[in-house]
Formats: structure tokens, sequence, C-alpha cells
């Protein structure tokens, strides 16, 4: 770089000794995640390291201090996020006690780290403060540019000078809670689902779709150009096959932020579906079920029939339990009348295991489920 370009390495330090703002009408409006691609590998000091944005004349750099330039934010999000830093030249800067001073050339403050971590893409991750006035200036931004700004479920005012979190509810692709299905699965619930339990249930039902569940939409999305910069496409081509395809996904949201009802509020919601599959010979197989399997360590299964019982009313997700001596005694009437099967992972076959290679087993009935669940499936 050029001494005195537009794009030399600035300072993130910016001290404003008169300035007129209060700290009441700032906001934090969520955070964003975006991963980063480098053309070639980069061994930062730590797993999470400090970062800001600089806008240059063609794209928004990511720098990682000391003097480091790690990466570009890509076109789309240069063009929106750009103009919210300033001139040319300009870079984000923390939010401090100072607030955001009124002769500030930034509208919003970032606070911003690179993670580098277990072999894994390297992402930029960070929250974003603003003067009230400016929320949705600054949200319209983000979504032009098709970062998704969430809330933060665990924000502690504390920490970031008692500003407050935004109240504004992110939008949800495809609006969800517009749908009847789940609006009736919603009165069936005891429980109101949280804002992120919605966005997984939106998810779950998008990776289900046979419109939205394949390669080529994969391989398009946006967060996934790494992938495409790096690799051949030929190489990840889907195999032509007569079959319907699986369609399914990975729920990994941390410990305690309720996946078994996220999941059982899936199920609630695609129960109609799962009789019409029981119904229907698309498959030509006679024992078609319409019931969720699910698959747990033992140690679990009474935590999911905990849920079902605590979170729905009465027979609103019929299950059955497959499990122990009594599993003998299960009928296909059973079967065909729940909407979950709760089973464990011995009772799946006999492979590996002589002990069943004589007794009734998952395996062993050929039955050919709706879905399948996985439950602490690493």
């Amino acid at each position: 770089m050029q001494p005195g370009s537009t794009d030399s390495f600035p300072t993130p330090e910016r001290h404003f000794l008169n300035h007129h703002c209060t700290m009441s009408n700032l906001l934090c409006l969520g955070q964003f995640i975006i991963p980063l691609y480098r053309p070639t590998p980069i061994s930062l000091p730590e797993f999470h390291q400090p970062a800001f944005l600089q806008r240059g004349t063609r794209r928004v750099h990511v720098w990682c201090s000391p003097r480091l330039l790690f990466g570009d934010l890509d076109q789309l999000g240069s063009d929106y996020i750009g103009p919210l830093l300033g001139q040319i030249g300009d870079c984000s800067s923390p939010i401090s006690e100072e607030g955001i001073p009124t002769n500030d050339p930034t509208i919003m403050k970032l606070r911003a780290f690179v993670v580098t971590k277990n072999s894994q893409s390297p992402q930029l991750r960070g929250c974003v403060f603003s003067l009230s006035r400016n929320e949705q200036l600054i949200v319209q931004a983000f979504r032009n540019a098709q970062i998704s700004l969430t809330p933060i479920w665990n924000y502690n005012p504390n920490i970031f000078f008692n500003i407050p979190q935004t109240t504004r509810p992110p939008p949800i692709n495809n609006q969800i809670e517009e749908q009847a299905s789940f609006r009736s699965s919603q009165a069936r619930c005891l429980t109101t689902l949280k804002h992120h339990q919605i966005q997984a249930l939106q998810f779950l039902t998008n990776n289900e779709s046979l419109n939205s569940n394949n390669l080529d939409n994969l391989w398009n999305r946006r967060e996934n150009n790494w992938i495409r910069e790096t690799c051949d496409p030929l190489n990840l081509q889907p195999p032509e096959v007569d079959v319907a395809p699986c369609l399914g996904s990975i729920l990994a949201d941390d410990m305690g932020l309720g996946k078994t009802l996220t999941t059982l509020m899936l199920i609630s919601m695609t129960s109609h579906s799962a009789r019409e599959f029981q119904q229907s010979d698309i498959s030509n197989h006679p024992t078609q079920c319409g019931a969720t399997l699910v698959i747990c360590p033992l140690g679990t299964l009474s935590n999911w029939e905990n849920e079902i019982n605590m979170h729905f009313g009465p027979q609103s997700i019929p299950y059955i339990i497959f499990h122990g001596r009594d599993r003998q005694h299960v009928t296909r009437e059973q079967f065909d009348s729940s909407l979950v099967v709760l089973t464990t992972y011995e009772m799946i076959g006999a492979s590996g295991n002589p002990l069943h290679s004589n007794q009734i087993t998952i395996e062993s009935l050929q039955i050919t489920w709706y879905r399948i669940v996985l439950d602490e499936a690493q």
C-alpha cells in the first residue's frame, strides 16, 4: 500500500473531547456473522481476534490488530455496509462510554472479531450499535447486503454501558408464523416459542421442502461463496437416482435453547403431511408409518416423554415408547396412531450386538418412517 492511500492502514481509536449525545437514545441492533474467504490460510494469535472495518475505494476491508489486513467483504456487502462507515478510508470503531457523538461521520459502532478455530472457514462476528433514529437505515442496509442482523439471546446491557437491545422483531423468511399449520400447532402448545426457535422451525421446514432442499440451492447460497471459489462444482453434482431424495437438517443450537421443543413443534406442524404419507403408496412399501422415529440415548428417553407432556396438551402429540421388554407387545395399530415413536440406539438393530440377535428391534420391524430424528447424534 502506498503512503497516503485511502486504503492505507488506519488507526481504529478515536477520541472526541467535545460531543453532544446521551446513552439513552442508543440501541444495540443485534449481531451478525459473515463468512470470510482468504485465498491463502493465515494464523491468528487468538481464536477471537479483535477486528474492525475500513471503507476502501471498492471493497470494505477487514483488519485485525496489529496491522493485519485479513480480507474483504464481498461486493454486495461492501456496497451497502461501506456507506455506513463514513467516507473512503474511514473505519469502524467500538462502542464506548462516549456513545456516538453527533459530529461522528459514522452512524454505527461495531464490536467485531475474526473467528478462526477448529479448521472451519473464518468468520467475522460482531454486534451493531446506533442511535435509535438510524435504526431502520442500518437494518435495511444489512438486509440489502443479505447479512442477517439477529437478536442476541443472552444480551447483557451491563457489559455495553447499559445500552438496551432493540425490540424490533427481525424478519423471518416465508413468515412461518402466518402459516395455518404453525398457528394451529401453537394453539395446542402450552409454551410460547422464543424467536430463535421460530427461526429454527423456518429452517427445518425449508429444508424439508422439495423445492428448497437440493444441492443446487445449497450451492448457490450466498454464505457458501467460499465453497464455490475453492472447489470444482462438478465434484458436487448430485447422483441421478430413481427414488425420492431424503430431506433433512442438522439442528445444532447450544444446550438449553429448546431443540426438543422445536422438534416437537415441527412434528405437530407436519402431522397432516405425516398422515398423508402413511396413507399413500408412493414407494409401494406396505409398512409406511406417519410417525417420527426419535432415536436417543437411554438417559434422554424420559426427557423426550417429559417434554411432550410438559409443552403439549393430552393427546396433542400421541406417542409410544419402543424400549425394554414391553416393546414386544407394541402393535401395528399403536405405531399407526402415534406421531412420535421414542426409542434408543440400543434398539436399532442386532449389528454388532449379539444380545439382540433374536430380539425385536426397530430394524426387524421393516418400517418406512415419515421422519427420523437422531438425538445426540455426535
